[in-house]
């Protein structure tokens, strides 16, 4: 079976079967066609057995070095392809998962972002000024958070 061939099946399959959100849809197919276009680019085999782990290291590494995407859209893209792959095993269109033993490459974690005493002093400054109709609950809800370290979830919860 050809790889579009393949890629049209699955897309049909998270739209109607799954019933996966119009952007991830559109996420998915987006990346695999990206893939399919990389292999006809490179002269590769787009017959679906014949893909090989080699050509998906190439491919992620296409996307870091000449594409210079970030860890994690080369991870969803990553993701995007190890699904297609489960997908087309179970379906039998494929005898060798070319995804197994893929790795995605680490990401950077992000550390929260803090507001300084002087910003949060204007903050402070700025809600008891305020004349709204809900000035008051607003300046209260913003001290409780700041001064206990609740989360919004958990404020949210006490409304």
């Amino acid at each position: 079976m050809q790889l579009h061939a393949a890629i049209d099946e699955f897309v049909l399959y998270i739209e109607i079967e799954k019933n996966y959100s119009v952007n991830t849809v559109t996420s998915y197919e987006y990346d695999l066609r990206l893939f399919l276009t990389f292999l006809s680019d490179h002269g590769c085999s787009t017959v679906l057995n014949e893909i090989t782990k080699t050509q998906v290291r190439r491919f992620i590494q296409y996307l870091l070095g000449s594409l210079k995407q970030k860890h994690r859209s080369v991870n969803r893209k990553i993701s995007s392809l190890k699904s297609f792959a489960k997908y087309c095993l179970i379906e039998r269109y494929l005898a060798n998962d070319f995804t197994r033993g893929i790795e995605s490459p680490k990401t950077d974690v992000k550390l929260p972002v803090y507001m300084t005493l002087t910003d949060l002093k204007q903050l402070f400054d700025y809600l008891e000024r305020a004349q709204s109709r809900f000035s008051m609950r607003n300046e209260r809800m913003f001290k409780l958070l700041a001064t206990t370290g609740l989360r919004r979830s958990e404020l949210v919860l006490l409304i």
